[in-house]
């Protein structure tokens, strides 16, 4: 019996090996077939046709052919762009499969050439650099892999003094000898990077040489010399210095300063080096200016800072813009009595000009009355005419002072002239009899009366003091020297010196005194102040008792009042005594019995008597008068 045995699909297509390393070269062009794919599959017939796909990591560089299991490169592989694969293909029998990983590098070929990192290369070195620095770094790349892929770097012919060396692998330059801007400003080296597949590029590498600050400024000139008008407007040039500097750029600008030489600020010098006035001149305030000029350059570095110095001598010429100026005093003293040609005074003025700019003349101005005349080069004054400093006391002088400029300039001054006095007027009294009337009872130190007496004289001279020279024998009287006040000095007494006939003198203070004198009437008006007095008092009068007819004057009392008019005037009254009405008393002092009288009743009385004057204030004296009788 023969069995048949029919195939199921029981078995799975099987890899060689579950992965798979392979190495390709990049640049495989797009369709190149890089290797075939085989899975075995146990099966028979339907089962074991096996189709072949990549499940992943493609990266649409890569496709398999299904059916022959070709792996093919879809796209041109790059190294430098990608250098590693990692693919998953799947075997399928169309029902059991089985994966493989296969793991593809890219390898390189030399198809980069090197690449600068820039398109040209420009280095700034400073002059001062110092041989063996590292002054400039380039560098090159290459995509390539391994030789390809290392770089050399290489000068060509250009540096022929061999003032920069290039480290062939590292691209770093350095400096093999100094440097001169002033000499050379810049290099140009062609420079060539080659890989180790014989690849190469070449660059421009350009090295500017800066200035540093090695050189002075230097003036054309350090010694100037210049005069000016002293009249130049502000902003005229002086001077324009010339001053070069080797270095360049910011190190050869240049800035001027004055160091020295001009306190005042007279002049400034912009930064052309141009030397003007900034300030008005005055020759006659300074007439020679001796400057430092200072010149120095502007480096960043301040402390790197050249500077220069120059000498200008400059002479300022003379304009005739001062006119004359006094420094004669502008008052002066001349007496009265002097003589006719004397000198008064002496006129002097000064010029700050030079040259005949400070020649001057003098005139006078409007001279008053021919009194005075002027010398034209000496300038004195002298006096023409006699002087009465009572008619005029002072003049006033204008003098002129001209220079001989062209055009002249002149100035003037006022001097007065003050005439002094000599003792040649007397003193005048206002009035040669002066009256007054003053109470007897006038407090002492009470003025009564002020004399004025007048000099025409000024000064001492003009100074008048008063004096009593007569009429004031007991010094009753006082006057002031200088007020010419009279003043009471004593109590006085109408009674004993009614009127008094003062006469008084006025000196003046002249070193020859000259005087005047005048008569001061000093009447004493009377007031109440004496008290009637009884010379005869006490009276005694004997009266025989038993008179016959009645009434009978018997005494007639008298008082003395030394007093004038009113109050002289007595009035006489009865007391005491009187207590018996025996006696009468008239007004005028009549004394009369108007009774009997019996002595053996009474034989005395004593009668007071009361004298009274007529004053406002009536003064009375009570006299006492003693009666007998038989």
């Amino acid at each position: 019996v023969e069995i048949t045995l029919q195939d199921i699909n029981d078995n799975p297509p099987v890899f060689p090996t579950d992965m798979l390393d392979l190495t390709v070269e990049e640049n495989i062009g797009d369709g190149s077939k890089i290797m075939q794919l085989t899975a075995m599959d146990a099966d028979e017939g339907a089962n074991a046709l096996v189709t072949y796909t990549i499940i992943s990591g493609a990266d649409d560089s890569f496709r398999i052919d299904p059916e022959s299991g070709d792996l093919i490169a879809t796209k041109r592989l790059d190294r430098e762009r990608r250098s590693k694969y990692s693919l998953l293909v799947r075997a399928d029998d169309g029902l059991q499969s089985s994966d493989m990983r296969i793991n593809i590098t890219v390898s390189d070929v030399n198809d980069h050439t090197p690449k600068f990192s820039r398109p040209v290369y420009s280095f700034d070195i400073p002059e001062d650099t110092t041989p063996g620095s590292l002054v400039a770094a380039i560098l090159a790349t290459d995509d390539d892999s391994g030789v390809n892929g290392e770089i050399t770097y290489i000068v060509n012919e250009d540096d022929e003094d061999g003032i920069f060396f290039l480290n062939p692998v590292t691209g770093v330059f350095n400096l093999t000898r100094i440097l001169d801007y002033e000499a050379q400003q810049y290099y140009i080296l062609t420079v060539r990077a080659e890989d180790g597949g014989g690849q190469f590029t070449t660059i421009r590498v350009y090295f500017n040489i800066l200035d540093v600050n090695d050189n002075p400024p230097i003036f054309s000139l350090n010694s100037h010399s210049t005069s000016l008008m002293e009249n130049l407007p502000l902003g005229s040039t002086v001077l324009v210095f010339n001053v070069t500097d080797a270095d360049d750029g910011i190190n050869s600008q240049l800035a001027y300063s004055i160091a020295s030489g001009d306190s005042l600020g007279q002049f400034t010098i912009d930064k052309n080096g141009v030397l003007k006035v900034q300030k008005a001149l005055d020759r006659e305030s300074q007439s020679f200016y001796n400057l430092v000029v200072q010149v120095h350059d502007l480096p960043q570095l301040p402390a790197s800072r050249f500077t220069s110095t120059a000498q200008v001598s400059i002479i300022l010429l003379d304009v005739n813009d001062n006119p004359p100026t006094f420094l004669s005093p502008k008052l002066t003293y001349i007496p009265e009595n002097t003589p006719i040609d004397t000198v008064v005074f002496k006129a002097q003025a000064t010029d700050p000009d030079s040259g005949p700019n400070s020649y001057i003349e003098y005139t006078l101005l409007n001279p008053l009355g021919n009194k005075f005349s002027i010398g034209t080069i000496d300038g004195e004054v002298r006096l023409t005419g006699e002087l009465d400093r009572e008619e005029v006391s002072n003049y006033t002088l204008t003098v002129v002072a001209t220079d001989k400029g062209q055009p002249s300039l002149s100035s003037s001054t006022e001097v007065v002239v003050i005439v002094l006095d000599i003792n040649d007027n007397n003193p005048i009294f206002a009035q040669t009899l002066y009256k007054v009337e003053i109470n007897e009872n006038t407090l002492t130190g009470t003025d009564i009366i002020q004399v004025y007496a007048t000099d025409g004289d000024e000064g001492t001279n003009g100074q008048v003091r008063y004096s009593i020279v007569d009429g004031n024998t007991n010094q009753e009287f006082r006057i002031d020297s200088v007020t010419g006040a009279i003043t009471v000095a004593k109590p006085l007494d109408r009674e004993k010196t009614p009127t008094y006939f003062l006469t008084v003198q006025a000196t003046d203070r002249g070193s020859t005194p000259r005087t005047d004198t005048a008569t001061v009437s000093v009447v004493l008006l009377d007031i109440n102040d004496f008290v009637p007095i009884f010379e005869l008092s006490p009276y005694s009068v004997n009266v025989p008792e038993n008179l016959g007819t009645l009434p009978r004057t018997i005494l007639q009392v008298v008082a003395r009042d030394d007093d004038q008019g009113s109050n002289s005037k007595l009035s006489y009254v009865l007391f005491g005594g009187n207590e018996d009405n025996a006696f009468t008393l008239s007004a005028s002092g009549e004394l009369r019995v108007t009774q009997s009288l019996d002595r053996e009743t009474k034989e005395h009385f004593v009668l007071v008597i009361t004298a009274t004057d007529a004053g406002k204030s009536g003064i009375t004296l009570s006299g006492c008068k003693e009666f007998l009788h038989n």
